[in-house]
C-alpha cells in the first residue's frame, strides 16, 4: 500500500469500504441464505437437547450450569418472554454472563440463584410435564424444539453467514501467502521475541498478551527484526455488528502492545458492512487494516515490510 497522508488513507480504505460492502449485498442469495438457516436450526435444536439431557428435563437446572454455562442460551429462550443476555443480567446480577460464552462450570451457589431466577420466569407452557413432576412426553419435547429452535436460529443464522465467510476469509490469505513462499508453522503458544522468522506464520496461535494472558490471534506472521504481525480477520454483516467486531480487534490490539510493545504490529483484515467511523477507529489505534477481496494491496505491503 502506498505512503499516504491520514485523510488520503482513509478515503482509500472508505472506496474500498463501499466495494466490499456491495461484494457482500451481491452475495446475498435464497440458496445460501437457506443453507445458513438450516444449518442454524440444526445447531438450535442439538444446543437444546444437550440442554435438556444435561438438566433432566428441566429438574436440575442448576446440575447442568455446573456442568456448562453454554447452556444458559437454551435455559434464556425458554423464559416468558424470551430475554437476551444482558436483560438476564439484569433480574440475575449473581449470573456469571462469561460462562456462556466460554462453557465454563457456574459454582453451585451461583448456579442454584441462577436457576431460581429462572424458574420464576420459565414459559411452562413449553414444559407442561414439570407441573406434575413427570417425565416428558415425546411430542411435548417435539413440540418444544419446534417453538424453541426457531427462535434460537433466528439469532444465530447471521452468525452462520458470517462464520462460512471467515472460513472462506482465512483460507484465501493462507493460500496467499503459501504461494508467495510463506511457511505455515504447527500452530503453538507465541510467548517470546522471535518465536516467528520473517516468512513464517502461524493460524489460530495463542498469542501472549499483558492483559488477557494469552489470546488467540486468527493469522499471525514473522516480520523483519522480530517484529509479528498479528492479523486478526473480520466479516461483518451489518454496521452494529460493525462496532462489536472492531471492538474486539482493538481490545486485543492494546493487550498485545502492553505485552509487547512496538514488536507486534496489531492488523486487521476486513470483509463485509464496515462504518467508515469503525475504519478510522482502527487506524486511529495504529492497527494496518487490509480487505479481503484486495489482497494485492496487503501483498504490497508485505513486499515493503520484508524489503
Amino acid at each position: 500500500m502506498p505512503t499516504l497522508s491520514p485523510t488520503q488513507l482513509l478515503e482509500l480504505h472508505d472506496k474500498l469500504r463501499i466495494e466490499a460492502r456491495r461484494l457482500y449485498e451481491d452475495g446475498l442469495n435464497p440458496v445460501d441464505q437457506n443453507a445458513d438457516w438450516r444449518q442454524a436450526l440444526t445447531e438450535a435444536r442439538m444446543m437444546i437437547s444437550e440442554a435438556l439431557r444435561a438438566s433432566d428435563f428441566l429438574f436440575d437446572v442448576s446440575g447442568a450450569l455446573q456442568q456448562s454455562g453454554r447452556h444458559m442460551l437454551v435455559f434464556r429462550f425458554l423464559m416468558a418472554p424470551p430475554v437476551s443476555q444482558d436483560q438476564f443480567k439484569l433480574i440475575c446480577s449473581d449470573w456469571p454472563k462469561s460462562t456462556e460464552k466460554t462453557g465454563a462450570a457456574v459454582k453451585a451457589e451461583k448456579a442454584d440463584i441462577v436457576t431460581s431466577t429462572f424458574q420464576s420466569w420459565l414459559a411452562l407452557r413449553l414444559a407442561p410435564w414439570l407441573r406434575t413432576k413427570r417425565r416428558p412426553a415425546m411430542r411435548e419435547l417435539n413440540s418444544l424444539l419446534k417453538a424453541v429452535a426457531p427462535l434460537i436460529a433466528s439469532q444465530r443464522v447471521a452468525t452462520a453467514r458470517r462464520n462460512r465467510l471467515a472460513h472462506i476469509q482465512e483460507v484465501s490469505l493462507i493460500e496467499k501467502l503459501e504461494s508467495n513462499g510463506w511457511q505455515l508453522l504447527p500452530t503453538r503458544t507465541i510467548d517470546q521475541q522471535g518465536a516467528l522468522l520473517p516468512h513464517q506464520f502461524m493460524h489460530k496461535a495463542r498469542f501472549a498478551s499483558g492483559l488477557t494472558g494469552r489470546a488467540e490471534v486468527d493469522i499471525a506472521l514473522g516480520l523483519k527484526e522480530g517484529v509479528v504481525l498479528a492479523m486478526e480477520c473480520k466479516v461483518t454483516n451489518d454496521e452494529t455488528n460493525s462496532v462489536k467486531r472492531i471492538n474486539d480487534v482493538l481490545k486485543k490490539a492494546e493487550a498485545w502492545r502492553s505485552h509487547w510493545g512496538n514488536f507486534v504490529q496489531p492488523a486487521a483484515l476486513l470483509e463485509g458492512v464496515i462504518k467508515l467511523g469503525d475504519v478510522k477507529r482502527l487506524l486511529d489505534g495504529n492497527v494496518a487494516v487490509f480487505w479481503s477481496h484486495r489482497l494485492d494491496l496487503f501483498e504490497d505491503w508485505l513486499t515493503q515490510r520484508m524489503s
